[in-house]
């Protein structure tokens, strides 16, 4: 008897938690600059400095970079910003998990309160969300067959997985040099920069991976003493290394704008129009096979006395995994507005379900939108809420699935008309269908010189079949196998045993000389 074996790499999710942390700072204006009239707005960016599992925690370093804009009643021409960073230290507690495990970290800003003490003095509040996640990969020996024993009967299940290839962090470096347009004032100073990426499409070629990606960058600026936008999409290529790619493989991606930094120049008629604008992304890829694998759950011999050793293992079982883009829209009006500078844009998903052979993804596209007031020409900021919800068809999934999804905002477009402003975009649902299974396989089977005796055995056993039973636990039990019981009885569904159905089993005596 040869066992063959063969390693299962599993995937485990071990846990995941979120805190909420309020990060508080203080900025006092030097002499340089003009005292604050009123502020405008205040914005930051949340940047994870390192991350590092422990038992039982994630421990998270990262910086918040603050921006503040605001008017001064000092001088006619009177928009400046200020700019400070204040570091965070926290701790996500996730329970069970150990150093040797890989976590990922994302963050949210959910908003930013400000505080004018005097004319030289403002207190901000960032309230940081962060969310964790950590998995482990397990090696688990597996029996997938057995040869040369034609009295052994072996019992196999099919396990579906993602055998995870290759994990990488990567960062893109993409520079771009645009000029304002002829009808725009020249620029005074930078006061917004907004930098999305999404993802167009990626291929596979030769131990890389090709990524073609759109940074959505949009600008607001002061000058011809009034604000000015501009928007642009700046398109890129990427290319991650990876071994052991192959062609039909998968690949999840993550981006993240680490930095955005930029330059006014002049252009060739001398004026200050042209805006040199470097930015670096971070790229997170998990590189993935969907694979389906036999492994032997049970087994034994009709002539000899075999010894079996079990484990139990648990599998999160890859059953599906789904694109789904979902296009959103919404006509604002009655809100006063005479221009829009910018909008801000970022979806969160609130729940998934499966419910009626569909499912349903819900969620909510966040804005903010910086726009001019058409009655009293101040600058001012709305918040909005787009809900949006997604079904996607699926047939006979049972109610134990766990549902995962990932949701990115893949573009963005608005437009003014008649004091109507017209939003639509387009959002990506990366949907991940698993489900947690504890299956116990054989580890080891041992044969044994011990004959089993079937000689005073009855010729014909008529057996009752009962609720529950199936073909191969009754051919267990009396030492024959499923094939002989199917022919002994002309069964044409083996699968669909009636309780009170009466089965025959013939007693074969194995003669050895």
């Amino acid at each position: 008897m040869e066992i063959i074996k063969d390693i299962l790499k599993v995937e485990e999710q071990k846990g995941s938690g979120e805190i909420e942390s309020l990060i508080e700072t203080e900025i006092y204006l030097d002499q340089t600059k003009a005292e604050v009239g009123n502020i405008l707005w205040a914005h930051g960016k949340i940047e994870i400095l390192s991350t590092k599992i422990i038992t039982d925690k994630i421990l998270v370093n990262g910086l918040v970079k603050f921006r503040v804009v605001y008017k001064s009643n000092e001088e006619e021409l009177n928009i400046y910003t200020l700019e400070t960073n204040r570091d965070f230290r926290e701790e996500i507690e996730i329970e069970g998990i150990t150093e040797i495990m890989a976590g990922e970290v994302k963050s949210s800003l959910e908003y930013i309160e400000y505080e004018l003490h005097d004319e030289r003095k403002v207190t901000l509040m960032a309230l940081v969300k962060l969310m964790g996640k950590v998995e482990e990969t397990n090696l688990v020996e597996i029996i997938e067959g057995v040869t040369g024993d034609a009295n052994l009967q072996v019992l196999k299940e099919k396990v579906k997985y993602n055998d995870v290839l290759g994990r990488d962090e990567s960062y893109a470096l993409i520079k771009e040099a645009f000029e304002v347009g002829e009808n725009q004032p020249f620029i005074e100073e930078i006061l917004k920069v907004d930098l999305h990426p999404y993802e167009k499409e990626y291929s596979i070629s030769a131990d890389r991976i090709i990524l073609s990606g759109i940074v959505e960058s949009s600008i607001i600026y002061f000058g011809g003493n009034k604000l000015n936008s501009i928007k642009k999409d700046i398109p890129f290529t990427h290319f991650i290394e990876l071994p052991n790619i192959e062609y039909d493989s998968k690949c999840q991606l993550n981006m993240e704008v680490v930095s955005g930094e930029y330059e006014i120049r002049e252009s060739l008629e001398g004026d200050l129009k042209v805006i040199d604008l470097e930015m670096k992304i971070k790229i997170g890829s998990k590189l993935y096979n969907q694979k389906e694998k036999e492994v032997v759950i049970d087994a034994y011999s009709t002539s000899r006395k075999i010894n079996l050793q079990t484990e139990e293992i648990k599998v999160m079982e890859n059953i599906k995994d789904i694109i789904d883009r979902e296009s959103i829209s919404r006509d604002l009006s009655g809100q006063g507005f005479e221009e829009i500078y910018t909008i801000e844009a970022q979806p969160i998903i609130i729940d998934n379900q499966y419910v009626e052979d569909k499912i349903m993804v819900e969620g909510i596209l966040g804005l903010n939108i910086y726009y001019l007031d058409d009655l009293t020409d101040e600058i001012k900021t709305l918040k909005e809420e787009l809900p949006f919800k997604s079904y996607s068809t699926i047939e006979g999934l049972s109610k134990d699935i766990i549902i995962q999804t990932e949701t990115n905002l893949e573009d963005l477009n608005y437009n003014l008309r008649d004091g109507i402003l017209y939003i639509n975009g387009t959002i990506k649902n990366h949907i991940f269908i698993n489900r947690e299974r504890k299956i116990n396989i054989i580890s080891e089977i041992e044969e044994t010189e011990e004959i089993i005796d079937k000689k005073n055995r009855p010729s014909i056993i008529i057996y009752m079949v009962q609720r529950d039973d199936i073909l191969w636990d009754i051919a267990k039990r009396y030492n024959t196998t499923v094939d002989e019981i199917i022919e002994s009885n002309n069964i044409i569904s083996p699968s669909n045993l009636m309780p009170g159905e009466k089965i025959i089993i013939e007693k074969k005596v194995d003669i050895e000389f």
